[in-house]
């Protein structure tokens, strides 16, 4: 992407007052503007009425991000995003769409700055880990998950949608839906290895029914397969505008923005399989680990559990 297409350096330094606004597009119900500061800074706002900005705090300290109310010249204002690091634009620019997208489904202005607050939350811990790409094999592991989510939980498993993909919150097990008491762990492995590794004590231990959903994938620099970035896209489409803000912010949460970067490696995934885990499922748990051994990461050989393998329609039937 050329700096052409990014509206901030088209757009001139207020002379007069502290801000100059572009609109972003005329059939909005609420109104986006991007915006350049008197002080070079650049992002985005939302306009709003003058009282009922008086309702809205939001944190203005963040790292890299500023947030700003500034008033406008006919009793509204606006409400900006925005950084000073140029280098950063064509990120912010991918990040500000998004946002704007997310909020396309909001109502009242209520509904966009909740939406706002956690977006800025999730760019500040974007931000603090200063935009590293994500590796080949974090790709592989995030285009597996949307692939199971796209495939199998949102049309045949679990009515919690994108809610029930919690893998990027940080929990034990990628999707959990606790109305149906059931979770499921995803995991890649290359075409020809039956290996997987297992982060945690935690992973394969849960209070619901646990699956494990294990898919062949490799990558490729040829133009066979699918990018990351086609495959979010593809996802993106397939889900319901109420949901484009808690997807949005699951990508962040990982660590994923577009980025041309992501357009040179192509990812292929294979059929998956399904185990369902049992007690006698071989896994290290709290139970059998000694007391005193902290963190633990273990490999399981998949030859040597095909005695659990299921049918992954089992969780169609299991999901509620």
């Amino acid at each position: 992407m050329s700096q052409n297409n990014i509206p901030w350096f088209s757009m001139n330094t207020p002379v007069k007052g502290m801000l100059s606004t572009l609109r972003v597009r005329s059939d909005q119900k609420i109104p986006w503007y991007w915006v350049k500061c008197r002080d070079e800074q650049f992002g985005i706002a939302i306009q709003i009425p003058l009282q009922d900005a008086q309702y809205i705090h939001l944190n203005h300290n963040y790292y890299r991000l500023n947030i700003l109310k500034i008033r406008g010249e006919n009793d509204d204002c606006y409400l900006c995003i925005v950084i000073g690091s140029s280098e950063l634009s064509k990120v912010f620019y991918h990040l500000c769409l998004d946002l704007i997208s997310s909020c396309e489904v909001s109502i009242t202005y209520i509904d966009t700055i909740n939406i706002v607050k956690n977006r800025v939350l999730a760019w500040q811990r974007l931000f603090e880990k200063e935009n590293k790409l994500l590796t080949p094999q974090e790709c592989m592991g995030l285009i597996a998950e949307l692939q199971f989510l796209k495939e199998h939980w949102i049309s045949k498993v679990s009515r919690t949608g994108v809610y029930g993909w919690k893998g990027p919150l940080g929990k034990s097990q990628d999707f959990i839906d606790e109305k149906c008491e059931l979770s499921v762990e995803i995991k890649t492995r290359a075409f020809d290895s039956n290996i997987i590794n297992i982060s945690s004590r935690q992973q394969l231990n849960s209070p619901h029914s646990l699956y494990l959903i294990v898919y062949p994938c490799a990558m490729n620099t040829e133009q066979n397969g699918i990018t990351l970035n086609e495959f979010i896209k593809e996802v993106r489409q397939l889900i319901s505008p109420q949901e484009y803000a808690i997807f949005d912010e699951r990508l962040l949460n990982v660590g994923y923005i577009q980025n041309e970067n992501y357009d040179s490696f192509y990812f292929n995934l294979g059929k998956p399989k399904s185990y369902v885990i049992t007690e006698q499922f071989p896994k290290l748990t709290d139970i059998n680990i000694p007391i005193g051994i902290g963190r633990v990461k273990y490999d399981i050989d998949l030859d040597s559990v095909s005695e659990h393998l299921c049918p992954i329609e089992k969780l169609h039937i299991k999901g509620c």
